[in-house]
Order: structure tokens, then C-alpha cells, then sequence
């Protein structure tokens, strides 16, 4: 990670300097606002450390543009002069933190653990942007858990096969979409990715828009209109509710499948397409298959390369990452910037069941930053449903009462396994220094 140290002591400068570098942290130093904006415009620091008087400029006035999304650095502002309104102004326009002079190493550190979470996951969005080979937002896949990096090796060896049909899988909301556009994107496809929502259209309307229709075939007809395996060629065609396709469509798509050619409505001559054909479902079709309600033929066609997209409530630590790419591009679009979730909120985010999937979580980050006017959701600012719940007093009795300690215990072991045992960031969720945490697992280890 680097940081970036603005502050015109150079006391504090080395000592920061010694300090983050410790920490494995890249380093650069400013001694006033003009040459620091000069080095955060073009180094891009992931950590500031502003000191609020420097001797050209206010440090407050220079916080918005650091914390702008063209720099977006997670800032900690210093001052020797605390002013409570002060305080909570920085922290309305941006700032993480507001330290008082001289800095106190040791809350220095507690604090760092807790952004060095949001520095990371961030870094890791873009990261995951960057592998997707394009800038586009909402067809990026985040995710760096077993299920989502098996997903991209899938992806990347159907893309190198241009010809193969794929069927994709998976519950609603899960990300079926961005995964037929990243197959038709890796493909290096010269045509275009053509969509289709199959229990959108009636059979009638679903039959022309796939194969077009000639001038008078109907009586709406005026002229020719060429359909979506048409427009497609060379390209992709994607079937979304793939399932919802009558069954006289089916037999027609075969045939296309099948031959590569189709004959517009009305037609008499045929239309040759090489478009790929990419379908997607939260329906069992096998099941369907067996009930009648699905053509088997068909069936065995398109099944060749079938892939699962695995629901988010499987998906670990994949939630955390979402759930901070939809607070920076949603908090973008919205004006608000970059927003941190504190640890309790995600906690809520990581325990819930997600029957709604990616949409879901989505539509939850979004309600909470329109409703939050400060700089960190909590989870007041979740739904009722996914907060972790607390058991009234009347549903506990005598009996279910344990020694504190062992509560103590249990919470440390908890936290341990959300922050995959790393101690600096067991111990930011635990709200207590990294010391404190290794003498209570010393204690634990010298008790067994």
C-alpha cells in the first residue's frame, strides 16, 4: 500500500515515515499542499496523513481533493488544535480520522488496521476490473473465492472455444448475465452480444424478434425487419429465461443450432448465422425434460459447456468485496464518494442469507447511502432482516447463562474466522490494540 505523509515538522514526518514503513508501506513525504496535490494526482496514495495547518494552504481545504474519486485516498487529518466542530466537519467532508498532535503510535495502528481493510478490498476491485480487460462497471465479476475463480477459468476456456453452445445456471440475481457478457468479451468476437428475455415476449412477437420477418408476412408487417440471430452474426446471442421458450420456438432453434441458417417470418429463402449461442436459467431443465415441458433434443444441444453461478451466501468473503464496489460506484453516481462500512455492519452483511443474491445486496448498499448522510454505514442503515439479532430477555433463562469469559472466548474465536485469522484485523472489529488481543490468546493457550 503507499502512503502519503503531508505535514511540515519533519518530526512528524520520521516518525510517521519509520512507522509505515514497518508496516511494509510505500512512502512518499510533502511538506506543503501544492507539492503534496502534485504527488497524489500523480502517485495515487491509498493512505494520507494531513496535517490540518501547512504553510500554504488550510489541510481542510485541500481533504475534497483527496478524497475525490479521480485521487480517492482514505485520509487521517492532523492537527495540534482540536476543535470539536472542526472535527466533525473534516469527517463530513471526507476524512476517516482526526488525530491530535503529537500522534499516539498506538492508535495509530488500531486505527490502520481497520482501513487497511478498505484500502485492500478496494485495491482488489479494481484489480478484478483491470482482469475483465475493460472499464465498464456493471459487467464486472468480483469475487476471489474458490466457486467465482473456478467460474473465470470456465469463462476464459469457452471464450477460446467461440463455437461452443453454453447453458448457465443459477439463481436469480446471482450474476448469470455478466457471465454470458465476460464469455462473448473474452471471445475477442467481431459481431455483437444480442440479448433476449424469453418470458418477456409472447410466442408470436419471441418468433420475429429471433428470426425476423419479410415485408407483408403479417399484417403489421410494413417492411422487412431482420431479427436478433441476424444482428448477431458473428457475435453472441444470449437467451435470458432461457426456460420461459415455448416449445414450438424450441424446435425452430434447433434448427438454427443445428444448420446455422433460419428463414425470417414469411420467408422462403435462408439466412445463414454464425451467431454463438449462450443461454441462461434458475429452472432445473432437466426436470423440465422429464415433465414434457422442455424439448429433450434441445436439450442435449445446448448442454455441452453448462456452468453454475454460485449464490452470494456461498460465496465468503466475495460479500465484502461487492458490497465496497457498489459503495464506491453507487456512492460516486450519488455524489457521496467513498464511504467505509464499519465492522458491525459487516458482520450484518456477511451472516445474511441472500435469497436475492448480487441484486439484492445491491439494492441494500444503495438504500443505505441515500439514506446516510455520514461517512460510514452502520447497520442502522441495513434492513431489519439482516442485522445480526440479539435475543430478548424474556427467550433466556438461568440455565443458558455462561461465565463471561467464555463468551469472551467464543466472540475472539468468531472474529478470528471472519478476519481469517489475521490478528490486526480481529482486533479493529474487537475494538482493542493488537497487544491486548495476543495476551488474551496467550492466556487461552497457557488455560488448555
Amino acid at each position: 500500500m503507499k502512503a502519503l505523509i503531508i505535514d511540515d515538522e519533519k518530526s512528524v514526518r520520521l516518525a510517521l515515515t519509520h512507522f509505515l514503513r514497518q508496516r511494509g508501506y510505500e512512502l512518499q513525504e510533502a511538506k506543503c499542499g501544492s507539492e503534496a496535490l502534485v504527488i497524489a494526482k500523480t502517485w495515487f496514495p491509498d493512505l494520507v496523513f494531513l496535517d490540518r495547518r501547512l504553510p500554504d494552504m488550510d489541510g481542510e481545504s485541500l481533504l475534497p481533493q483527496l478524497v475525490a474519486p479521480d485521487i480517492g485516498a482514505c485520509v487521517i487529518l492532523m492537527t495540534g488544535y482540536v476543535e470539536l466542530d472542526k472535527a466533525v466537519q473534516a469527517m463530513r467532508n471526507g476524512a476517516e480520522y482526526y488525530f491530535p498532535k503529537p500522534i499516539d503510535l498506538q492508535q495509530v495502528e488500531i486505527i490502520l488496521g481497520r482501513l487497511e481493510e478498505q484500502i485492500k478490498l478496494k485495491n482488489e476491485v479494481s484489480h478484478h476490473r483491470k482482469l475483465n480487460g475493460h472499464n465498464d462497471e456493471d459487467d464486472v465479476i468480483i469475487g476471489e473465492s474458490p466457486q467465482i475463480i473456478g467460474l473465470q477459468r470456465l469463462i476464459a476456456l469457452l471464450a477460446r472455444n467461440s463455437s461452443t453452445p453454453v447453458l448457465i445456471f443459477g439463481e436469480s440475481g446471482s450474476g448469470k448475465e455478466l457471465v454470458a457478457k465476460a464469455i462473448h468479451r473474452q471471445s475477442g468476437a467481431k459481431g455483437p452480444l444480442v440479448e433476449i428475455n424469453c418470458a418477456s415476449l409472447t410466442e408470436s412477437l419471441l418468433e420475429s424478434e429471433l428470426f425476423g420477418h419479410e415485408k407483408g408476412a403479417f399484417t403489421d408487417a410494413k417492411q422487412m425487419k431482420m431479427g436478433l440471430f441476424e444482428l448477431a452474426d458473428n457475435g453472441t446471442i444470449f437467451f435470458d429465461e432461457l426456460a420461459e421458450m415455448p416449445l414450438a420456438i424450441q424446435a425452430k432453434l434447433l434448427k438454427v443450432l443445428d444448420t446455422k441458417t433460419f428463414r425470417r417470418v414469411g420467408g422462403i429463402a435462408d439466412v445463414k448465422s454464425t451467431a454463438r449461442f449462450i443461454g441462461a436459467t434458475n429452472r432445473d431443465i432437466a426436470a423440465m425434460v422429464r415433465n414434457g415441458l422442455f424439448r429433450e433434443d434441445l436439450y442435449y444441444r445446448i448442454n455441452v459447456m453448462p456452468l453454475t453461478v454460485p449464490p452470494l451466501r456461498v460465496r465468503g468473503k466475495d460479500i465484502s468485496l461487492l458490497a465496497y464496489f457498489f459503495v464506491r460506484t453507487l456512492g460516486e453516481n450519488m455524489g457521496k464518494g467513498w464511504m467505509k462500512i464499519s465492522p458491525e455492519a459487516m458482520i450484518c452483511l456477511l451472516h445474511a442469507s441472500w435469497p436475492g443474491n448480487i441484486r439484492e445486496l445491491k439494492n441494500i448498499i444503495e438504500r443505505a447511502l441515500i439514506i446516510n448522510d455520514t461517512r460510514e454505514i452502520l447497520p442502522a442503515h441495513l434492513p431489519q432482516e439482516i442485522r445480526v439479532p440479539v435475543p430478548s430477555s424474556s427467550s433466556v433463562t438461568e440455565s443458558e447463562i455462561r461465565p463471561l469469559w467464555q463468551l469472551e472466548e467464543e466472540h475472539i474465536e468468531r472474529a478470528l474466522l471472519v478476519t481469517a485469522n489475521n490478528h490486526s484485523k480481529t482486533a479493529s472489529l474487537l475494538g482493542i490494540s493488537r497487544s491486548t488481543l495476543l495476551a488474551k490468546l496467550r492466556k487461552k493457550k497457557e488455560s488448555v
